[in-house]
């Protein structure tokens, strides 16, 4: 077997295996190597030239640095003792590469004749069953590193947990219509789909804001997704899409969530209430949503910024809702009108 384990840890705060293992180069670029394309958002390699001492270094037989691989699996082992060399090997196809892609092409660029192909790469591994939890640590693990941000980070998930061709089509704002005016809707929906990702795990509607540059915004949005205690929560995004997906079979609700900032900020709201809201049917949701609709319909839109109320107003609605659902019209226009 071209794996070997050293040791096998339990992460308590992600609730995942950790493992500390050694791959050869044979190994790596069999079965490491084409993981690289594996995910829509991976970053393209770099120019060789940036890689060029260590590519020269691993001829000379350099130890090359650990890389980061993680496996998605829908159940985790239920004991150390489960997690063998052949259990790795075996699910080695439901893996990507967290940190190590320029390495592994560094590797890849190297006439195979020149290279030790026994030679030891050391990883690590982690085994999970969620990619939220994943996704948190990769956040706390690379946050403040440039080569790669939060936002990122999550590109690369999202890439890997959703299937978007088999999603529903959630459409986009008029602006941006305007800006790409003859993209496809499977390209829209993803953007959507990232940003609905972004605001649900970081608990925050301020995913895009143009104002701040972005590098200080995705600092940002990783200190949010950090502060949202992302790790502790029982359900996954991937559940707050499947809701919504079932809501879609009523045209009122279809409508309502295809418009993004709705589902911006019904997602963000998510991150702290979908237990109680994934209990609703169909009719419930609706005529909540109608309510609020009714109220937000009497602001006054010349003294505001539309697109931002409207996310503000539905996180603000539906992380409140178990409150504001006994409210009458005038009541919810009441404190809605003062939030603005």
């Amino acid at each position: 077997m071209d794996i070997r384990i050293y040791d096998v840890q339990y992460d308590d705060v992600i609730k995942s295996y950790y493992l500390t293992a050694g791959i050869n180069y044979k190994y790596a670029l069999n079965k490491l190597v084409p993981l690289i394309d594996k995910l829509e958002f991976q970053r393209n390699p770099l120019r060789a030239s940036f890689y060029k001492r260590l590519e020269e270094d691993i001829q000379s037989g350099c130890i090359m640095p650990n890389i980061t691989v993680a496996i998605k699996i829908n159940r985790k082992p239920s004991n150390k003792e489960e997690i063998t060399e052949q259990y790795l090997d075996d699910n080695m196809k439901n893996a990507f590469i967290l940190d190590g892609i320029q390495r592994l092409n560094t590797l890849n660029r190297i006439d195979r004749t020149k290279l030790d192909l026994c030679r030891t790469l050391y990883c690590n591994i982690l085994i999970s069953d969620s990619m939220d939890r994943l996704l948190y640590r990769m956040i706390t693990l690379n946050n403040g590193q440039k080569p790669m941000s939060a936002r990122h980070q999550i590109e690369i998930l999202a890439g890997n947990i959703f299937d978007f061709e088999s999603l529903p089509i959630l459409g986009v704002t008029e602006k941006e219509k305007k800006i790409r005016k003859r993209k496809d809707e499977e390209n829209m929906n993803k953007e959507s789909l990232i940003k609905g990702y972004l605001a649900y795990i970081s608990n925050s509607i301020n995913i895009d804001n143009q104002k701040i540059i972005e590098e200080k915004m995705n600092e940002l949005i990783a200190d949010k997704i950090l502060n949202s205690n992302i790790a502790d929560k029982n359900g996954e995004f991937q559940d707050v899409i499947n809701f919504i997906s079932k809501m879609l079979d009523d045209d009122y609700l279809n409508t309502w969530f295809k418009i993004v900032n709705n589902f911006i900020g019904f997602s963000a709201a998510m991150n702290l209430v979908f237990t109680q809201i994934q209990m609703k049917e169909k009719n419930d949701l609706r005529n909540s949503i109608e309510l609020f609709e009714e109220v937000f319909s009497a602001i006054d839109v010349s003294k505001v910024k539309l697109g931002l109320a409207r996310r503000r107003m539905v996180k603000f609605y539906f992380e409140n809702y178990i409150e504001f659902s006994e409210y009458g019209y005038s009541e919810l226009l009441d404190i809605i009108s003062q939030e603005l």
